[in-house]
Protein backbone atom coordinates (compact mmCIF):
# COMPACT_ATOMS: atom_id res chain seq x y z
CA UNK A 1 0.00 0.00 0.00
CA UNK A 2 1.43 3.31 -0.91
CA UNK A 3 2.25 6.84 0.98
CA UNK A 4 -0.56 8.70 0.10
CA UNK A 5 -4.25 8.18 0.63
CA UNK A 6 -7.31 9.86 0.13
CA UNK A 7 -8.29 12.61 1.71
CA UNK A 8 -11.16 11.46 3.60
CA UNK A 9 -9.27 8.92 5.31
CA UNK A 10 -8.37 11.14 8.11
CA UNK A 11 -7.40 8.11 10.56
CA UNK A 12 -4.54 7.34 8.91
CA UNK A 13 -2.18 9.94 10.43
CA UNK A 14 -0.69 12.96 9.17
CA UNK A 15 0.75 12.55 5.97
CA UNK A 16 -1.88 12.61 3.83
CA UNK A 17 -1.62 13.65 -0.26
CA UNK A 18 -3.15 17.02 0.73
CA UNK A 19 -1.11 17.57 3.57
CA UNK A 20 2.16 16.75 1.80
CA UNK A 21 1.06 18.83 -1.29
CA UNK A 22 0.21 21.97 1.10
CA UNK A 23 3.23 21.69 2.49
CA UNK A 24 5.58 21.38 -0.35
CA UNK A 25 3.71 24.31 -1.67
CA UNK A 26 4.68 26.42 1.43
CA UNK A 27 7.86 25.48 1.53
CA UNK A 28 8.31 26.34 -2.37
CA UNK A 29 6.49 29.62 -1.32
CA UNK A 30 8.51 30.54 1.39
CA UNK A 31 11.82 29.91 -0.81
CA UNK A 32 10.29 32.38 -3.44
CA UNK A 33 9.31 34.96 -0.75
CA UNK A 34 13.26 34.60 0.46
CA UNK A 35 14.65 34.68 -3.36
CA UNK A 36 12.03 38.21 -3.83
CA UNK A 37 13.81 39.63 -0.95
CA UNK A 38 17.46 38.65 -2.25
CA UNK A 39 16.21 40.69 -4.99
CA UNK A 40 15.13 44.07 -3.35
CA UNK A 41 18.09 44.00 -1.05
CA UNK A 42 19.97 46.12 -3.42
CA UNK A 43 17.10 48.69 -3.34
CA UNK A 44 16.23 48.32 0.13
CA UNK A 45 17.07 51.73 1.44
CA UNK A 46 15.05 52.85 -1.77
CA UNK A 47 12.28 51.17 -0.67
CA UNK A 48 12.39 52.12 2.85
CA UNK A 49 12.56 56.13 2.40
CA UNK A 50 9.80 55.76 -0.51
CA UNK A 51 7.81 54.38 2.75
CA UNK A 52 8.91 56.47 5.04
CA UNK A 53 8.52 59.98 2.53
CA UNK A 54 4.67 58.41 1.70
CA UNK A 55 3.67 57.96 5.59
CA UNK A 56 5.90 61.47 6.52
CA UNK A 57 3.85 63.44 3.65
CA UNK A 58 0.24 61.61 3.96
CA UNK A 59 -1.10 64.90 5.70
CA UNK A 60 -0.50 67.03 2.34
CA UNK A 61 -1.03 64.69 -0.13
CA UNK A 62 -4.59 63.85 1.19
CA UNK A 63 -4.96 67.93 1.23
CA UNK A 64 -3.35 67.93 -2.15
CA UNK A 65 -5.98 64.51 -3.80
CA UNK A 66 -8.85 67.00 -2.39
CA UNK A 67 -7.88 69.25 -4.90
CA UNK A 68 -7.41 67.50 -7.80
CA UNK A 69 -9.48 64.10 -8.60
CA UNK A 70 -7.45 62.09 -10.79
CA UNK A 71 -5.02 60.06 -8.93
CA UNK A 72 -2.00 59.67 -10.98
CA UNK A 73 -1.59 63.79 -11.81
CA UNK A 74 -1.99 64.06 -7.85
CA UNK A 75 0.79 61.23 -7.32
CA UNK A 76 2.91 62.83 -9.65
CA UNK A 77 2.86 66.49 -8.25
CA UNK A 78 3.62 65.14 -4.55
CA UNK A 79 6.37 63.37 -5.71
CA UNK A 80 7.82 66.77 -8.04
CA UNK A 81 7.29 68.38 -5.31
CA UNK A 82 9.20 65.78 -2.37
CA UNK A 83 11.73 65.90 -5.59
CA UNK A 84 12.62 69.17 -5.29
CA UNK A 85 11.93 70.28 -1.67
CA UNK A 86 13.63 67.03 -0.29
CA UNK A 87 15.29 64.40 -2.22
CA UNK A 88 17.47 66.17 -4.55
CA UNK A 89 19.56 68.53 -2.31
CA UNK A 90 19.54 65.79 0.22
CA UNK A 91 21.28 63.54 -2.31
CA UNK A 92 23.50 66.57 -3.60
CA UNK A 93 24.52 67.97 -0.16
CA UNK A 94 25.32 64.34 0.83
CA UNK A 95 27.68 64.15 -2.53
CA UNK A 96 29.28 67.57 -1.48
CA UNK A 97 29.52 67.06 1.92
CA UNK A 98 32.00 63.59 0.82
CA UNK A 99 33.43 64.84 -1.76
CA UNK A 100 34.52 67.93 1.40
CA UNK A 101 35.92 64.56 3.89
CA UNK A 102 37.70 63.58 1.61
CA UNK A 103 39.52 66.83 0.74
CA UNK A 104 39.55 67.30 4.87
CA UNK A 105 40.64 64.27 5.40
CA UNK A 106 43.66 64.33 2.93
CA UNK A 107 44.66 68.08 4.42
CA UNK A 108 45.17 66.60 7.65
CA UNK A 109 47.74 64.00 6.24
CA UNK A 110 49.46 66.77 4.63
CA UNK A 111 50.83 69.62 5.84
CA UNK A 112 47.96 71.38 7.83
CA UNK A 113 49.21 67.92 9.98
CA UNK A 114 51.86 68.67 10.54
CA UNK A 115 50.78 72.57 11.63
CA UNK A 116 48.18 70.78 14.07
CA UNK A 117 50.98 68.64 15.50
CA UNK A 118 53.33 70.79 15.94
CA UNK A 119 50.16 73.26 17.24
CA UNK A 120 49.22 71.06 20.28
CA UNK A 121 53.30 70.24 21.30
CA UNK A 122 53.63 74.29 21.75
CA UNK A 123 51.86 73.57 25.13
CA UNK A 124 53.70 71.93 27.91
CA UNK A 125 50.41 70.27 29.08
CA UNK A 126 48.96 69.62 25.53
CA UNK A 127 51.97 67.86 24.09
CA UNK A 128 52.14 65.57 27.92
CA UNK A 129 48.60 64.62 27.09
CA UNK A 130 49.48 63.69 23.05
CA UNK A 131 52.68 61.85 24.39
CA UNK A 132 50.68 59.60 26.46
CA UNK A 133 47.73 59.17 23.99
CA UNK A 134 50.59 58.39 21.62
CA UNK A 135 52.42 56.12 23.98
CA UNK A 136 49.07 54.00 25.06
CA UNK A 137 46.74 54.03 22.36
CA UNK A 138 49.08 54.74 19.10
CA UNK A 139 47.17 57.57 18.06
CA UNK A 140 49.02 58.67 15.04
CA UNK A 141 48.49 55.46 13.57
CA UNK A 142 44.68 54.92 14.90
CA UNK A 143 44.17 58.62 13.38
CA UNK A 144 45.75 57.20 9.80
CA UNK A 145 44.02 54.10 9.96
CA UNK A 146 40.73 55.66 10.45
CA UNK A 147 40.86 58.61 8.22
CA UNK A 148 42.44 56.22 5.76
CA UNK A 149 39.20 54.40 6.04
CA UNK A 150 37.21 57.11 5.93
CA UNK A 151 38.89 58.42 2.84
CA UNK A 152 38.34 55.20 0.92
CA UNK A 153 34.67 54.70 1.65
CA UNK A 154 34.30 58.83 0.82
CA UNK A 155 35.82 58.39 -2.49
CA UNK A 156 33.80 55.67 -3.35
CA UNK A 157 30.75 56.47 -2.34
CA UNK A 158 32.05 60.14 -4.53
CA UNK A 159 32.67 57.98 -7.76
CA UNK A 160 29.16 55.84 -6.85
CA UNK A 161 27.50 59.27 -7.35
CA UNK A 162 25.37 57.45 -10.38
CA UNK A 163 24.67 54.91 -7.64
CA UNK A 164 22.99 57.68 -4.94
CA UNK A 165 21.16 59.28 -8.51
CA UNK A 166 20.05 55.69 -8.93
CA UNK A 167 18.20 55.19 -5.43
CA UNK A 168 17.42 58.79 -5.62
CA UNK A 169 15.24 58.02 -8.80
CA UNK A 170 14.03 54.42 -7.52
CA UNK A 171 12.74 56.06 -4.21
CA UNK A 172 11.00 58.56 -6.17
CA UNK A 173 9.47 55.80 -8.39
CA UNK A 174 7.93 54.08 -5.20
CA UNK A 175 6.70 57.34 -4.24
CA UNK A 176 4.47 57.94 -6.93
CA UNK A 177 3.10 54.18 -6.59
CA UNK A 178 2.27 54.31 -2.60
CA UNK A 179 0.61 57.78 -3.01
CA UNK A 180 -1.24 56.38 -5.88
CA UNK A 181 -1.63 52.81 -4.54
CA UNK A 182 -1.33 53.04 -1.11
CA UNK A 183 -4.63 52.75 0.00
CA UNK A 184 -4.65 49.15 -2.51
CA UNK A 185 -1.40 48.41 -0.90
CA UNK A 186 -2.77 48.58 2.67
CA UNK A 187 -5.33 46.76 2.29
CA UNK A 188 -4.09 43.48 0.78
CA UNK A 189 -1.83 43.54 3.55
CA UNK A 190 -4.48 43.46 6.03
CA UNK A 191 -5.86 40.57 4.61
CA UNK A 192 -2.08 38.43 3.80
CA UNK A 193 -1.32 38.72 7.66
CA UNK A 194 -3.03 36.46 9.50
CA UNK A 195 -4.28 38.85 12.07
CA UNK A 196 -8.33 39.53 12.94
CA UNK A 197 -9.15 43.21 10.83
CA UNK A 198 -8.64 44.87 14.47
CA UNK A 199 -5.43 43.20 15.17
CA UNK A 200 -4.07 44.14 11.74
CA UNK A 201 -5.14 47.72 12.24
CA UNK A 202 -3.15 48.06 15.30
CA UNK A 203 -0.23 46.62 13.83
CA UNK A 204 -0.72 48.95 10.76
CA UNK A 205 -0.91 51.95 13.17
CA UNK A 206 2.06 51.15 15.21
CA UNK A 207 4.00 50.88 12.27
CA UNK A 208 2.90 54.41 11.19
CA UNK A 209 3.33 55.32 14.28
CA UNK A 210 6.78 54.70 14.49
CA UNK A 211 7.80 55.64 11.23
CA UNK A 212 6.61 59.04 11.90
CA UNK A 213 8.21 59.03 14.98
CA UNK A 214 11.39 58.48 13.64
CA UNK A 215 11.06 61.31 10.87
CA UNK A 216 9.69 63.90 13.36
CA UNK A 217 11.71 62.66 16.84
CA UNK A 218 14.98 61.55 14.94
CA UNK A 219 15.51 63.08 11.33
CA UNK A 220 13.76 66.31 12.04
CA UNK A 221 15.74 66.80 15.84
CA UNK A 222 19.02 65.54 14.03
CA UNK A 223 18.62 68.16 10.87
CA UNK A 224 17.54 70.88 13.65
CA UNK A 225 20.97 69.54 16.23
CA UNK A 226 23.55 69.57 12.53
CA UNK A 227 22.28 72.80 11.56
CA UNK A 228 23.03 74.57 14.96
CA UNK A 229 26.35 72.73 15.27
CA UNK A 230 27.21 73.39 11.37
CA UNK A 231 26.59 77.22 12.30
CA UNK A 232 29.18 77.25 15.01
CA UNK A 233 31.54 75.41 13.45
CA UNK A 234 31.75 78.20 10.87
CA UNK A 235 31.44 80.64 13.35
CA UNK A 236 34.59 79.45 15.06
CA UNK A 237 36.53 78.83 11.86
CA UNK A 238 36.34 74.76 12.34
CA UNK A 239 38.09 73.45 9.17
CA UNK A 240 35.79 71.25 7.48
CA UNK A 241 32.79 72.80 9.04
CA UNK A 242 29.77 71.84 6.32
CA UNK A 243 31.99 67.74 6.67
CA UNK A 244 31.02 67.86 10.76
CA UNK A 245 27.74 69.47 10.47
CA UNK A 246 26.96 66.16 8.75
CA UNK A 247 28.35 64.31 10.92
CA UNK A 248 26.81 65.76 13.44
CA UNK A 249 23.44 64.82 11.31
CA UNK A 250 24.89 60.96 11.14
CA UNK A 251 25.73 60.81 14.98
CA UNK A 252 22.37 62.66 16.36
CA UNK A 253 20.29 59.62 14.68
CA UNK A 254 22.07 57.32 17.16
CA UNK A 255 19.93 57.45 20.46
CA UNK A 256 22.50 57.92 24.25
CA UNK A 257 25.50 59.44 22.80
CA UNK A 258 24.19 61.28 19.81
CA UNK A 259 26.22 64.81 18.84
CA UNK A 260 29.06 64.84 21.60
CA UNK A 261 31.24 62.38 19.63
CA UNK A 262 31.26 65.00 17.25
CA UNK A 263 31.56 68.55 19.03
CA UNK A 264 32.93 66.87 22.38
CA UNK A 265 36.39 66.07 20.00
CA UNK A 266 36.45 68.90 18.42
CA UNK A 267 36.13 70.84 21.35
CA UNK A 268 39.34 69.34 22.45
CA UNK A 269 41.16 69.62 19.81
CA UNK A 270 40.64 73.69 20.02
CA UNK A 271 41.55 73.37 23.16
CA UNK A 272 44.92 71.42 22.78
CA UNK A 273 45.62 73.53 19.69
CA UNK A 274 46.07 76.38 21.73
CA UNK A 275 41.96 78.04 20.90
CA UNK A 276 40.91 77.85 24.47
CA UNK A 277 38.30 80.47 24.16
CA UNK A 278 36.81 78.91 21.05
CA UNK A 279 37.18 75.70 23.02
CA UNK A 280 35.01 77.15 25.86
CA UNK A 281 32.98 78.53 23.16
CA UNK A 282 31.67 75.29 21.71
CA UNK A 283 31.87 72.87 25.00
CA UNK A 284 29.20 75.37 26.35
CA UNK A 285 27.12 75.94 23.12
CA UNK A 286 27.32 72.29 22.64
CA UNK A 287 25.73 71.44 25.96
CA UNK A 288 23.54 74.16 26.60
CA UNK A 289 22.04 74.19 22.84
CA UNK A 290 22.98 70.89 20.85
CA UNK A 291 23.00 68.81 23.48
CA UNK A 292 19.56 70.05 25.18
CA UNK A 293 17.28 71.13 22.11
CA UNK A 294 16.38 67.27 22.04
CA UNK A 295 15.06 67.26 24.90
CA UNK A 296 12.41 70.17 24.08
CA UNK A 297 11.81 69.15 20.56
CA UNK A 298 11.30 65.55 21.11
CA UNK A 299 8.31 65.62 23.17
CA UNK A 300 6.70 68.18 20.94
CA UNK A 301 7.42 66.51 17.82
CA UNK A 302 6.28 62.67 18.97
CA UNK A 303 4.29 62.69 21.78
CA UNK A 304 3.37 59.21 22.39
CA UNK A 305 3.75 57.71 18.76
CA UNK A 306 7.22 56.40 19.88
CA UNK A 307 6.40 54.09 22.59
CA UNK A 308 9.56 52.32 22.80
CA UNK A 309 12.59 52.26 25.66
CA UNK A 310 15.62 54.12 25.35
CA UNK A 311 17.17 50.97 25.14
CA UNK A 312 15.57 49.38 22.95
CA UNK A 313 15.92 52.07 20.53
CA UNK A 314 19.41 52.37 20.72
CA UNK A 315 20.00 48.62 19.62
CA UNK A 316 16.96 49.45 17.02
CA UNK A 317 19.06 51.93 15.52
CA UNK A 318 22.42 50.38 15.97
CA UNK A 319 21.66 47.13 15.15
CA UNK A 320 19.29 48.17 12.22
CA UNK A 321 22.46 50.41 10.59
CA UNK A 322 24.28 46.87 11.05
CA UNK A 323 22.38 44.84 9.03
CA UNK A 324 20.30 47.13 6.65
CA UNK A 325 23.29 50.31 6.26
CA UNK A 326 21.82 53.46 6.22
CA UNK A 327 17.77 51.86 5.70
CA UNK A 328 18.00 50.25 9.09
CA UNK A 329 17.36 53.77 10.86
CA UNK A 330 14.12 53.52 9.95
CA UNK A 331 13.40 49.21 9.65
CA UNK A 332 14.93 48.82 12.81
CA UNK A 333 12.80 50.95 15.19
CA UNK A 334 9.78 49.51 12.81
CA UNK A 335 10.85 45.58 13.49
CA UNK A 336 10.94 46.63 17.09
CA UNK A 337 7.23 48.15 16.92
CA UNK A 338 6.28 45.68 15.05
CA UNK A 339 7.76 42.88 17.27
CA UNK A 340 6.36 44.45 20.14
CA UNK A 341 2.81 44.54 18.74
CA UNK A 342 2.82 40.83 17.82
CA UNK A 343 3.69 40.16 21.71
CA UNK A 344 0.66 42.49 22.44
CA UNK A 345 -1.22 39.85 20.11
CA UNK A 346 -0.23 37.10 21.71
CA UNK A 347 -0.89 38.20 25.41
CA UNK A 348 -3.84 39.69 24.35
CA UNK A 349 -5.30 36.06 22.88
CA UNK A 350 -3.72 33.93 25.21
CA UNK A 351 -5.10 36.24 28.38
CA UNK A 352 -7.16 34.19 31.34
CA UNK A 353 -5.84 30.80 29.71
CA UNK A 354 -7.45 31.17 26.08
CA UNK A 355 -5.77 29.32 23.39
CA UNK A 356 -3.62 31.92 20.81
CA UNK A 357 -5.80 30.59 17.76
CA UNK A 358 -8.85 32.33 19.61
CA UNK A 359 -9.13 35.85 18.51
CA UNK A 360 -10.31 38.32 20.96
CA UNK A 361 -11.73 41.05 19.47
CA UNK A 362 -12.60 43.08 23.19
CA UNK A 363 -10.05 44.88 24.62
CA UNK A 364 -7.80 42.96 27.25
CA UNK A 365 -8.23 43.30 30.73
CA UNK A 366 -5.89 44.24 33.50
CA UNK A 367 -2.38 43.78 33.81
CA UNK A 368 1.00 44.58 32.17
CA UNK A 369 1.58 43.48 28.68
CA UNK A 370 4.84 41.99 27.97
CA UNK A 371 5.67 44.83 25.50
CA UNK A 372 4.56 47.28 27.50
CA UNK A 373 8.16 46.78 29.64
CA UNK A 374 9.83 48.09 26.34
CA UNK A 375 8.03 51.55 26.12
CA UNK A 376 9.33 54.86 26.10
CA UNK A 377 10.56 56.01 29.50
CA UNK A 378 10.35 59.98 28.19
Amino acid sequence: MGVFVQSNQHDEGWFTRERILTSLLALITLLLLYLCFEMLVPFLPALTFGLTLSVATQRPYRWLRSIIARKSLSAGLASLFVAVILVIPAASLLAYGLQQGVETIGSFNGEEGKVLRQSIQSNPWSTNLYHWLQENFKLDEQLRSLSGSFAQQATHAVAGSLSILTQAVITLFVLFFLYRDGDRALYVFSKLIPLSDSEATALVNRINDTILATVNGTFIVALVQSTLACGMYYILNVPGALLWGLSTFFMALIPVFGTFLIWGPISLLLFLTGYALKGVILLSYGVLAIGTIDNLLYPCLVGDRMRLHTVPTFFAALGGISVFGSAGLVLGPMIVAVTTALLDVWWRRTLNGHAAETVKMENAGAGVRPAKLLENDR
